[in-house]
Protein backbone atom coordinates (compact mmCIF):
# COMPACT_ATOMS: atom_id res chain seq x y z
CA UNK A 1 0.00 0.00 0.00
CA UNK A 2 1.17 3.11 -0.63
CA UNK A 3 1.51 6.27 1.64
CA UNK A 4 0.49 9.63 2.18
CA UNK A 5 2.89 12.10 2.86
CA UNK A 6 2.96 15.37 3.67
CA UNK A 7 5.47 17.62 5.22
CA UNK A 8 5.76 21.31 6.24
CA UNK A 9 8.83 24.49 5.69
CA UNK A 10 8.25 27.47 8.33
CA UNK A 11 8.78 30.81 6.24
CA UNK A 12 10.17 34.13 7.93
CA UNK A 13 11.94 35.83 5.30
CA UNK A 14 11.24 37.61 2.09
CA UNK A 15 14.29 35.72 0.97
CA UNK A 16 13.13 32.11 1.91
CA UNK A 17 9.85 32.98 0.08
CA UNK A 18 11.60 33.97 -3.11
CA UNK A 19 14.12 30.93 -2.87
CA UNK A 20 10.50 28.79 -2.44
CA UNK A 21 9.03 30.65 -5.87
CA UNK A 22 12.12 30.37 -7.69
CA UNK A 23 11.99 26.61 -7.38
CA UNK A 24 8.08 26.42 -7.64
CA UNK A 25 7.70 28.60 -10.62
CA UNK A 26 11.14 26.98 -12.12
CA UNK A 27 13.18 30.21 -12.66
CA UNK A 28 16.33 28.96 -11.78
CA UNK A 29 17.84 25.78 -12.47
CA UNK A 30 16.44 22.31 -10.93
CA UNK A 31 18.54 19.73 -11.04
CA UNK A 32 16.31 16.64 -10.64
CA UNK A 33 13.59 18.62 -12.77
CA UNK A 34 12.88 17.30 -16.57
CA UNK A 35 12.60 20.82 -18.57
CA UNK A 36 10.59 17.81 -21.18
CA UNK A 37 8.11 17.97 -18.52
CA UNK A 38 7.70 21.48 -17.63
CA UNK A 39 4.49 22.19 -19.84
CA UNK A 40 2.81 19.57 -17.38
CA UNK A 41 3.27 21.94 -13.99
CA UNK A 42 0.09 23.96 -13.10
CA UNK A 43 -0.41 26.68 -10.71
CA UNK A 44 -3.91 26.38 -8.76
CA UNK A 45 -4.25 29.78 -7.20
CA UNK A 46 -1.46 32.36 -7.86
CA UNK A 47 -1.97 32.06 -11.25
CA UNK A 48 -0.09 35.75 -11.92
CA UNK A 49 2.79 34.65 -10.44
CA UNK A 50 2.89 37.14 -7.47
CA UNK A 51 5.34 36.93 -4.60
CA UNK A 52 4.52 34.66 -2.00
CA UNK A 53 5.51 37.37 0.52
CA UNK A 54 3.49 40.24 -0.72
CA UNK A 55 0.08 37.85 -1.02
CA UNK A 56 0.99 36.60 2.90
CA UNK A 57 1.67 40.14 3.87
CA UNK A 58 -1.70 41.86 2.26
CA UNK A 59 -3.38 38.92 3.88
CA UNK A 60 -2.14 39.67 7.11
CA UNK A 61 -2.72 43.58 6.91
CA UNK A 62 -6.37 42.34 6.83
CA UNK A 63 -6.30 41.55 10.65
CA UNK A 64 -5.23 44.71 11.59
CA UNK A 65 -2.53 43.42 13.89
CA UNK A 66 -0.83 46.30 16.60
CA UNK A 67 2.76 44.84 16.23
CA UNK A 68 4.54 42.08 14.06
CA UNK A 69 7.82 40.55 15.29
CA UNK A 70 10.27 41.37 12.12
CA UNK A 71 10.52 37.17 12.36
CA UNK A 72 7.22 35.89 12.90
CA UNK A 73 6.57 33.11 10.05
CA UNK A 74 4.08 34.52 7.68
CA UNK A 75 3.99 31.75 5.36
CA UNK A 76 4.14 27.94 5.48
CA UNK A 77 4.86 25.71 2.70
CA UNK A 78 3.07 22.66 2.74
CA UNK A 79 3.98 20.12 0.65
CA UNK A 80 1.62 17.29 -0.81
CA UNK A 81 2.43 13.70 -2.03
CA UNK A 82 2.73 10.18 -1.95
CA UNK A 83 4.86 6.87 -2.66
CA UNK A 84 6.40 6.42 -5.57
CA UNK A 85 4.01 3.98 -6.38
CA UNK A 86 0.76 5.66 -6.19
CA UNK A 87 1.56 7.38 -9.59
CA UNK A 88 2.50 4.08 -12.35
CA UNK A 89 4.57 4.49 -15.35
CA UNK A 90 2.90 3.32 -18.39
CA UNK A 91 4.66 0.18 -19.40
CA UNK A 92 4.58 1.16 -23.46
CA UNK A 93 5.57 4.89 -22.88
CA UNK A 94 7.55 5.24 -19.38
CA UNK A 95 5.58 8.08 -18.57
CA UNK A 96 2.96 8.87 -15.98
CA UNK A 97 -0.55 9.84 -16.64
CA UNK A 98 -0.56 13.54 -16.07
CA UNK A 99 -2.82 14.28 -13.12
CA UNK A 100 -3.87 18.48 -14.22
CA UNK A 101 -7.13 18.38 -13.27
CA UNK A 102 -7.73 15.19 -11.50
CA UNK A 103 -10.03 14.27 -8.25
CA UNK A 104 -6.96 13.60 -6.13
CA UNK A 105 -5.42 16.94 -7.13
CA UNK A 106 -9.00 18.68 -6.33
CA UNK A 107 -8.91 17.03 -2.92
CA UNK A 108 -5.48 17.85 -2.02
CA UNK A 109 -6.67 21.49 -2.35
CA UNK A 110 -10.00 21.15 -1.10
CA UNK A 111 -8.39 19.25 2.23
CA UNK A 112 -5.88 22.37 2.58
CA UNK A 113 -8.78 25.16 2.05
CA UNK A 114 -11.02 23.68 4.72
CA UNK A 115 -8.38 23.38 7.22
CA UNK A 116 -6.54 26.66 6.83
CA UNK A 117 -9.25 28.87 5.08
CA UNK A 118 -9.79 29.79 1.22
CA UNK A 119 -8.07 33.15 1.62
CA UNK A 120 -5.20 31.64 3.49
CA UNK A 121 -3.70 29.54 0.71
CA UNK A 122 -2.31 31.98 -1.28
CA UNK A 123 -0.82 29.55 -3.66
CA UNK A 124 -0.64 25.82 -5.12
CA UNK A 125 1.88 24.55 -7.74
CA UNK A 126 1.30 21.16 -8.85
CA UNK A 127 4.75 19.84 -10.13
CA UNK A 128 5.19 16.75 -12.42
CA UNK A 129 8.37 17.33 -14.15
CA UNK A 130 10.20 15.84 -11.08
CA UNK A 131 10.63 12.19 -9.65
CA UNK A 132 7.11 12.05 -8.29
CA UNK A 133 4.41 14.33 -8.71
CA UNK A 134 3.51 16.67 -5.82
CA UNK A 135 2.03 19.97 -4.53
CA UNK A 136 3.61 23.18 -3.20
CA UNK A 137 0.81 24.61 -1.34
CA UNK A 138 1.70 27.99 0.48
CA UNK A 139 -0.65 29.16 3.69
CA UNK A 140 -0.57 32.25 5.56
CA UNK A 141 -0.97 30.61 9.32
CA UNK A 142 -3.77 32.36 10.33
CA UNK A 143 -5.83 30.63 13.53
CA UNK A 144 -9.22 31.37 14.04
CA UNK A 145 -9.15 30.66 18.20
CA UNK A 146 -8.14 33.39 20.96
CA UNK A 147 -4.65 33.28 22.20
CA UNK A 148 -4.90 30.75 25.41
CA UNK A 149 -3.29 32.53 28.17
CA UNK A 150 -4.08 31.00 32.44
CA UNK A 151 -6.71 28.51 30.74
CA UNK A 152 -8.48 31.25 29.44
CA UNK A 153 -8.92 32.46 25.91
CA UNK A 154 -7.65 35.63 25.73
CA UNK A 155 -7.13 38.60 22.92
CA UNK A 156 -8.15 38.67 19.15
CA UNK A 157 -10.06 35.98 17.46
CA UNK A 158 -8.29 36.21 14.27
CA UNK A 159 -4.44 36.05 14.76
CA UNK A 160 -0.69 34.88 13.03
CA UNK A 161 0.16 31.75 15.10
CA UNK A 162 2.40 29.57 12.95
CA UNK A 163 3.60 28.58 16.50
CA UNK A 164 -0.23 27.30 17.22
CA UNK A 165 -1.07 25.41 14.04
CA UNK A 166 2.06 24.00 13.73
CA UNK A 167 2.80 22.57 16.80
CA UNK A 168 4.81 19.15 17.41
CA UNK A 169 1.01 18.04 18.41
CA UNK A 170 -0.56 19.44 15.08
CA UNK A 171 1.76 18.33 13.04
CA UNK A 172 1.43 14.92 13.88
CA UNK A 173 -2.91 15.12 13.85
CA UNK A 174 -2.24 16.95 10.41
CA UNK A 175 -0.63 13.88 9.32
CA UNK A 176 -3.31 11.87 10.59
CA UNK A 177 -5.79 13.98 8.74
CA UNK A 178 -4.41 13.81 6.22
CA UNK A 179 -3.77 10.22 5.73
CA UNK A 180 -7.59 10.18 6.22
CA UNK A 181 -8.39 12.92 3.58
CA UNK A 182 -6.39 10.48 1.21
CA UNK A 183 -7.89 6.73 1.98
CA UNK A 184 -10.45 6.84 -0.80
CA UNK A 185 -7.33 6.69 -3.05
CA UNK A 186 -5.36 3.85 -0.93
CA UNK A 187 -2.77 5.87 1.21
CA UNK A 188 -2.31 5.02 4.58
CA UNK A 189 -0.68 7.10 7.31
CA UNK A 190 3.14 6.61 7.73
CA UNK A 191 4.27 5.02 11.69
CA UNK A 192 3.93 7.93 14.15
CA UNK A 193 6.80 8.55 16.13
CA UNK A 194 9.29 7.67 13.63
CA UNK A 195 12.55 8.79 13.76
CA UNK A 196 13.06 9.22 10.02
CA UNK A 197 14.09 12.19 8.24
CA UNK A 198 13.60 13.17 5.04
CA UNK A 199 16.68 14.49 3.27
CA UNK A 200 17.09 17.13 0.48
CA UNK A 201 18.44 16.08 -2.50
CA UNK A 202 20.27 19.01 -2.58
CA UNK A 203 22.74 18.48 -0.25
CA UNK A 204 24.35 15.83 -2.72
CA UNK A 205 24.93 18.29 -5.85
CA UNK A 206 28.15 19.89 -4.03
CA UNK A 207 29.00 15.62 -3.47
CA UNK A 208 29.00 15.04 -7.45
CA UNK A 209 32.31 17.57 -7.50
CA UNK A 210 34.38 14.89 -5.63
CA UNK A 211 37.65 15.08 -7.78
CA UNK A 212 39.66 11.76 -9.29
CA UNK A 213 42.35 12.62 -6.18
CA UNK A 214 39.70 13.34 -3.47
CA UNK A 215 37.87 9.89 -4.22
CA UNK A 216 41.26 7.95 -4.14
CA UNK A 217 42.49 9.38 -0.97
CA UNK A 218 38.96 8.78 0.64
CA UNK A 219 39.02 4.52 -0.80
CA UNK A 220 42.77 3.89 0.64
CA UNK A 221 42.56 1.59 3.65
CA UNK A 222 42.71 2.61 7.06
CA UNK A 223 46.57 2.13 8.30
CA UNK A 224 46.37 -0.50 11.00
CA UNK A 225 47.89 0.81 14.38
CA UNK A 226 47.95 -2.53 16.65
CA UNK A 227 47.75 -1.89 20.23
CA UNK A 228 50.42 -1.54 23.11
CA UNK A 229 50.15 -3.23 26.15
CA UNK A 230 52.91 -1.70 29.05
CA UNK A 231 54.61 -4.31 30.79
CA UNK A 232 52.92 -4.67 34.58
CA UNK A 233 54.71 -3.07 37.27
CA UNK A 234 55.96 -5.54 40.39
CA UNK A 235 52.77 -3.71 42.31
CA UNK A 236 50.56 -4.43 39.94
CA UNK A 237 51.75 -8.33 39.59
CA UNK A 238 50.31 -8.51 43.13
CA UNK A 239 47.31 -7.35 41.89
CA UNK A 240 46.63 -6.92 38.68
CA UNK A 241 43.11 -6.37 38.40
CA UNK A 242 43.20 -2.26 38.57
CA UNK A 243 45.82 -3.32 35.57
CA UNK A 244 43.59 -5.56 33.61
CA UNK A 245 40.55 -2.74 33.89
CA UNK A 246 42.61 -0.27 33.34
CA UNK A 247 44.07 -1.74 29.96
CA UNK A 248 40.63 -2.64 28.98
CA UNK A 249 39.05 0.64 29.37
CA UNK A 250 42.45 1.58 26.76
CA UNK A 251 41.28 -0.92 24.40
CA UNK A 252 37.81 -0.11 24.28
CA UNK A 253 38.89 3.46 23.08
CA UNK A 254 41.05 2.31 20.84
CA UNK A 255 38.47 0.23 18.78
CA UNK A 256 35.99 2.85 18.78
CA UNK A 257 38.62 5.62 17.50
CA UNK A 258 39.16 2.86 14.51
CA UNK A 259 35.45 1.90 14.72
CA UNK A 260 34.45 5.64 14.00
CA UNK A 261 36.96 6.56 11.21
CA UNK A 262 35.42 3.62 9.18
CA UNK A 263 32.31 4.42 9.82
CA UNK A 264 33.09 8.28 8.89
CA UNK A 265 34.71 6.63 5.61
CA UNK A 266 31.62 4.40 5.10
CA UNK A 267 29.28 8.16 5.45
CA UNK A 268 31.32 9.85 2.81
CA UNK A 269 31.40 6.79 0.40
CA UNK A 270 27.85 6.73 1.02
CA UNK A 271 27.09 10.31 0.28
CA UNK A 272 29.66 9.92 -3.25
CA UNK A 273 27.41 6.80 -4.11
CA UNK A 274 24.23 8.68 -3.96
CA UNK A 275 25.45 11.94 -5.61
CA UNK A 276 26.79 9.27 -8.50
CA UNK A 277 23.36 7.71 -8.91
CA UNK A 278 21.91 11.65 -8.66
CA UNK A 279 24.39 12.38 -10.99
CA UNK A 280 23.55 9.32 -13.56
CA UNK A 281 19.75 10.38 -13.18
CA UNK A 282 20.99 13.89 -14.14
CA UNK A 283 23.02 12.58 -17.46
CA UNK A 284 19.64 10.44 -18.37
CA UNK A 285 17.57 13.57 -18.29
CA UNK A 286 20.02 15.63 -20.21
CA UNK A 287 20.38 13.27 -23.07
CA UNK A 288 16.48 13.21 -23.07
CA UNK A 289 16.91 16.89 -23.54
CA UNK A 290 19.49 16.60 -26.25
CA UNK A 291 17.17 14.15 -28.24
CA UNK A 292 14.65 16.65 -27.38
CA UNK A 293 17.03 19.64 -28.82
CA UNK A 294 17.73 17.52 -32.37
CA UNK A 295 13.59 17.01 -32.89
CA UNK A 296 13.22 20.88 -32.13
CA UNK A 297 16.14 21.61 -34.51
CA UNK A 298 14.85 19.39 -37.47
CA UNK A 299 11.52 20.85 -36.59
CA UNK A 300 12.72 24.78 -37.10
CA UNK A 301 14.91 23.62 -40.50
CA UNK A 302 11.43 22.25 -41.56
CA UNK A 303 9.53 25.09 -41.10
CA UNK A 304 12.53 27.40 -42.27
CA UNK A 305 12.51 25.58 -45.09
CA UNK A 306 8.53 26.59 -45.31
CA UNK A 307 8.85 29.98 -45.05
CA UNK A 308 11.18 30.15 -47.46
CA UNK A 309 9.26 29.48 -49.83
CA UNK A 310 6.36 31.55 -48.53
CA UNK A 311 8.66 34.42 -48.82
CA UNK A 312 9.47 33.79 -52.41
CA UNK A 313 6.12 33.31 -53.52
CA UNK A 314 4.75 36.41 -51.58
CA UNK A 315 8.17 38.41 -53.62
CA UNK A 316 7.05 37.52 -56.87
CA UNK A 317 3.23 38.43 -56.05
CA UNK A 318 4.72 41.79 -55.30
CA UNK A 319 6.19 41.87 -58.46
CA UNK A 320 2.67 41.50 -59.84
CA UNK A 321 1.51 43.91 -57.84
CA UNK A 322 3.80 46.89 -58.46
CA UNK A 323 3.11 45.68 -62.12
CA UNK A 324 -0.13 46.42 -62.50
CA UNK A 325 0.16 49.86 -60.07
CA UNK A 326 2.46 51.10 -63.02
CA UNK A 327 -0.16 50.14 -65.17
CA UNK A 328 -2.94 51.84 -63.46
CA UNK A 329 -0.68 55.06 -63.06
CA UNK A 330 -0.70 54.92 -66.65
CA UNK A 331 -4.34 54.42 -67.24
CA UNK A 332 -5.42 56.73 -64.60
CA UNK A 333 -2.98 59.78 -66.67
CA UNK A 334 -4.71 58.86 -69.92
CA UNK A 335 -7.91 58.93 -68.21
CA UNK A 336 -9.64 55.37 -68.30
CA UNK A 337 -11.65 54.69 -65.76
CA UNK A 338 -11.11 51.61 -63.49
CA UNK A 339 -11.86 48.02 -63.97
CA UNK A 340 -14.10 45.84 -62.29
CA UNK A 341 -11.04 43.89 -60.12
CA UNK A 342 -9.76 47.29 -59.46
CA UNK A 343 -13.26 48.93 -58.14
CA UNK A 344 -13.95 45.57 -56.15
CA UNK A 345 -10.07 45.88 -54.31
CA UNK A 346 -10.55 49.64 -53.82
CA UNK A 347 -14.10 48.57 -52.06
CA UNK A 348 -12.50 45.75 -49.67
CA UNK A 349 -9.72 47.82 -48.83
CA UNK A 350 -12.12 50.66 -47.72
CA UNK A 351 -14.43 48.13 -45.48
CA UNK A 352 -10.65 47.03 -43.93
CA UNK A 353 -9.52 50.73 -43.28
CA UNK A 354 -13.64 51.35 -41.68
CA UNK A 355 -13.40 48.07 -39.66
CA UNK A 356 -9.77 48.92 -38.65
CA UNK A 357 -10.66 52.30 -37.20
CA UNK A 358 -13.62 51.46 -35.47
CA UNK A 359 -11.82 48.79 -33.58
CA UNK A 360 -8.85 51.45 -33.06
CA UNK A 361 -12.20 53.97 -31.66
CA UNK A 362 -13.81 50.85 -29.60
CA UNK A 363 -10.33 50.00 -28.01
CA UNK A 364 -9.54 53.36 -27.02
CA UNK A 365 -13.23 54.00 -25.59
CA UNK A 366 -12.90 51.04 -23.36
CA UNK A 367 -10.50 52.76 -21.10
CA UNK A 368 -10.44 55.93 -19.37
CA UNK A 369 -11.36 58.62 -21.83
CA UNK A 370 -11.14 62.11 -20.08
CA UNK A 371 -10.60 64.41 -23.41
CA UNK A 372 -11.80 63.24 -26.80
CA UNK A 373 -8.38 64.24 -27.85
CA UNK A 374 -7.21 61.11 -26.19
CA UNK A 375 -9.46 58.98 -29.43
CA UNK A 376 -7.74 61.40 -31.88
CA UNK A 377 -3.72 60.93 -30.64
CA UNK A 378 -4.57 57.09 -30.38
CA UNK A 379 -5.53 57.06 -34.20
CA UNK A 380 -2.48 58.88 -35.08
CA UNK A 381 -0.31 56.99 -33.01
CA UNK A 382 -1.69 53.92 -35.81
CA UNK A 383 -1.50 56.10 -38.96
CA UNK A 384 -5.15 57.72 -38.78
CA UNK A 385 -5.47 61.39 -39.18
CA UNK A 386 -8.53 63.63 -38.85
CA UNK A 387 -8.85 66.40 -41.24
CA UNK A 388 -11.31 68.32 -43.10
CA UNK A 389 -12.07 67.97 -46.57
CA UNK A 390 -13.58 71.12 -49.62
CA UNK A 391 -16.80 70.86 -48.41
CA UNK A 392 -15.14 71.16 -44.64
CA UNK A 393 -16.74 68.16 -43.73
CA UNK A 394 -14.06 66.16 -40.94
CA UNK A 395 -12.98 62.56 -41.89
CA UNK A 396 -10.29 59.91 -41.67
CA UNK A 397 -7.51 59.13 -43.53
CA UNK A 398 -5.32 56.55 -43.17
CA UNK A 399 -1.67 57.33 -44.57
CA UNK A 400 -0.88 53.96 -45.63
CA UNK A 401 -3.65 53.32 -47.63
CA UNK A 402 -5.29 57.34 -48.58
CA UNK A 403 -8.70 55.38 -47.81
CA UNK A 404 -11.01 58.42 -46.67
CA UNK A 405 -13.49 57.84 -44.00
CA UNK A 406 -16.48 60.62 -43.12
CA UNK A 407 -16.61 60.81 -39.27
CA UNK A 408 -20.19 61.07 -39.46
CA UNK A 409 -20.25 57.75 -40.94
CA UNK A 410 -18.83 55.93 -38.17
CA UNK A 411 -20.70 53.94 -35.94
CA UNK A 412 -19.51 52.32 -32.78
CA UNK A 413 -21.00 49.31 -30.98
CA UNK A 414 -24.50 50.49 -33.60
CA UNK A 415 -24.21 54.06 -32.50
CA UNK A 416 -22.65 57.73 -33.86
CA UNK A 417 -19.25 57.98 -32.20
CA UNK A 418 -20.20 61.75 -30.54
CA UNK A 419 -22.49 59.90 -28.55
CA UNK A 420 -20.08 57.29 -27.85
CA UNK A 421 -17.66 59.50 -26.84
CA UNK A 422 -19.87 61.62 -24.54
CA UNK A 423 -21.04 57.88 -22.70
CA UNK A 424 -17.22 57.04 -22.37
CA UNK A 425 -16.08 60.60 -20.96
CA UNK A 426 -19.25 60.07 -18.78
CA UNK A 427 -18.31 56.53 -17.54
CA UNK A 428 -15.13 57.30 -16.57
CA UNK A 429 -16.20 60.35 -14.69
CA UNK A 430 -17.86 57.63 -12.71
CA UNK A 431 -15.43 55.48 -12.42
CA UNK A 432 -12.60 57.92 -11.09
CA UNK A 433 -15.74 58.97 -8.41
CA UNK A 434 -15.86 55.47 -7.33
CA UNK A 435 -12.25 55.46 -6.83
CA UNK A 436 -12.02 58.54 -4.65
CA UNK A 437 -14.84 56.91 -2.26
CA UNK A 438 -12.89 53.68 -2.47
CA UNK A 439 -9.91 55.51 -1.07
CA UNK A 440 -12.30 57.53 1.69
CA UNK A 441 -13.02 54.08 2.93
CA UNK A 442 -9.64 52.68 2.69
CA UNK A 443 -8.79 55.83 5.25
CA UNK A 444 -11.92 54.82 7.49
CA UNK A 445 -10.47 51.62 7.80
CA UNK A 446 -6.89 53.00 8.39
CA UNK A 447 -7.74 54.61 10.99
CA UNK A 448 -5.84 54.13 14.14
CA UNK A 449 -9.34 54.18 16.48
CA UNK A 450 -11.54 52.36 13.29
CA UNK A 451 -13.86 49.78 14.30
CA UNK A 452 -14.27 46.61 12.19
CA UNK A 453 -16.38 44.23 11.32
CA UNK A 454 -17.46 41.58 8.83
CA UNK A 455 -20.61 40.53 6.95
CA UNK A 456 -20.69 36.82 5.55
CA UNK A 457 -24.02 37.02 3.40
CA UNK A 458 -25.12 35.36 -0.02
CA UNK A 459 -24.21 36.44 -3.10
CA UNK A 460 -27.48 37.67 -4.43
CA UNK A 461 -27.88 39.74 -1.32
CA UNK A 462 -25.11 41.30 -0.56
CA UNK A 463 -25.25 44.26 -2.84
CA UNK A 464 -28.51 45.31 -0.39
CA UNK A 465 -26.58 44.73 2.69
CA UNK A 466 -24.08 46.65 1.37
CA UNK A 467 -26.16 49.74 0.24
CA UNK A 468 -27.73 49.79 4.33
CA UNK A 469 -24.21 49.67 5.47
CA UNK A 470 -22.69 52.26 3.39
CA UNK A 471 -26.23 54.07 4.18
CA UNK A 472 -26.21 53.87 7.66
CA UNK A 473 -22.87 55.59 7.93
CA UNK A 474 -19.94 52.95 7.92
CA UNK A 475 -17.58 52.04 5.41
CA UNK A 476 -17.85 49.03 2.86
CA UNK A 477 -13.94 48.82 1.89
CA UNK A 478 -14.01 45.28 0.82
CA UNK A 479 -15.62 42.67 -0.56
CA UNK A 480 -14.83 39.01 -1.12
CA UNK A 481 -17.12 35.84 -3.19
CA UNK A 482 -16.34 32.63 -1.31
CA UNK A 483 -16.39 29.03 -3.40
CA UNK A 484 -20.10 28.56 -1.94
CA UNK A 485 -20.92 31.78 -3.51
CA UNK A 486 -21.25 34.09 -0.08
CA UNK A 487 -19.51 37.52 -0.21
CA UNK A 488 -17.54 38.55 3.03
CA UNK A 489 -17.91 41.96 3.03
CA UNK A 490 -15.20 44.03 5.58
CA UNK A 491 -16.94 46.61 6.93
CA UNK A 492 -14.82 49.63 8.91
CA UNK A 493 -16.35 53.04 10.78
CA UNK A 494 -15.23 55.53 13.36
CA UNK A 495 -17.29 56.16 16.31
CA UNK A 496 -19.76 58.83 15.80
CA UNK A 497 -22.94 59.70 17.91
CA UNK A 498 -24.36 60.84 14.76
CA UNK A 499 -24.11 57.50 12.81
CA UNK A 500 -23.90 55.05 16.10
CA UNK A 501 -27.40 54.52 15.90
CA UNK A 502 -28.03 54.00 13.04
CA UNK A 503 -24.90 51.34 12.46
CA UNK A 504 -26.42 49.84 15.28
CA UNK A 505 -29.65 49.42 13.75
CA UNK A 506 -28.45 47.30 10.71
CA UNK A 507 -25.71 45.44 12.71
CA UNK A 508 -28.57 44.13 14.10
CA UNK A 509 -31.12 43.31 11.72
CA UNK A 510 -28.27 41.65 9.90
CA UNK A 511 -27.67 39.19 13.16
CA UNK A 512 -31.47 38.91 13.13
CA UNK A 513 -31.53 37.73 9.28
CA UNK A 514 -31.37 34.27 8.65
CA UNK A 515 -28.34 33.06 6.64
CA UNK A 516 -26.46 36.37 7.15
CA UNK A 517 -23.65 36.03 9.97
CA UNK A 518 -21.93 39.31 11.57
CA UNK A 519 -18.21 38.86 13.05
CA UNK A 520 -16.89 41.76 15.27
CA UNK A 521 -14.84 42.34 18.24
CA UNK A 522 -16.28 42.19 21.57
CA UNK A 523 -14.95 45.56 22.63
CA UNK A 524 -16.27 47.27 19.47
CA UNK A 525 -19.56 45.78 19.51
CA UNK A 526 -20.16 46.82 23.29
CA UNK A 527 -18.81 49.84 22.78
CA UNK A 528 -21.36 50.66 20.55
CA UNK A 529 -24.52 49.36 21.93
CA UNK A 530 -23.36 50.67 25.51
CA UNK A 531 -23.42 53.83 23.46
CA UNK A 532 -26.85 53.75 21.65
CA UNK A 533 -28.56 52.60 25.14
CA UNK A 534 -27.05 55.99 26.34
CA UNK A 535 -28.58 58.11 22.89
CA UNK A 536 -32.32 55.72 24.13
CA UNK A 537 -32.07 56.79 27.97
CA UNK A 538 -31.31 60.69 26.94
CA UNK A 539 -34.40 61.02 25.03
CA UNK A 540 -36.53 59.40 27.98
CA UNK A 541 -38.48 62.40 29.37
CA UNK A 542 -36.58 64.64 32.57
CA UNK A 543 -37.62 64.11 35.73
CA UNK A 544 -39.72 60.89 35.70
CA UNK A 545 -39.25 58.68 38.67
CA UNK A 546 -38.53 55.47 37.57
CA UNK A 547 -39.57 51.66 39.68
CA UNK A 548 -42.28 54.35 41.26
CA UNK A 549 -46.08 53.96 40.79
CA UNK A 550 -48.63 56.09 42.38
Amino acid sequence: MAFAIIRVTKIASREQAQSAAHHNYRTQDTPNADPALRHLNQELINHEQRSYWDLATERIAELQLPRLRKDAVRVVEVLLTASEEKFPKDAVTGQRADIRGSQWVKDNLDFLQKRYGVRNVIGCMLHQDESTPHLHAMVVPITQQQRLHKGERVGAVERLSARDLFSPVALRQLQTDYAQAMAPYGLKRGVMYSTAIHEDVRRYYGAQKTSQQELAELTKPLVHVPFQLPAMKALERISPQAYLEREQARLNEHAAGQVAAVNAKLAQVSTIATANTLAQERVRILEKQLATSKEHEQRVAAQLAQKTQALAEKEKALSNVQGQYHRLIVRTLQGEGLNANQTEFGSKQQARSLQRAEHLITTALRGPVTDPKQVREMLEQHGFKLVRNKEDKLILRESETAVQLMVVSLRINGQPLKEQMKQAVERTKQEQLQEQLQQKRLEVARHPHAMHATITVHADKAARVEAAVEKAGASVWKAAVLPDKRTVLSVSYVFNWTTVESINTVFRQARQTEGIEVQEDYAHRNRREGAVRMIEREREPKGMDRGMSM
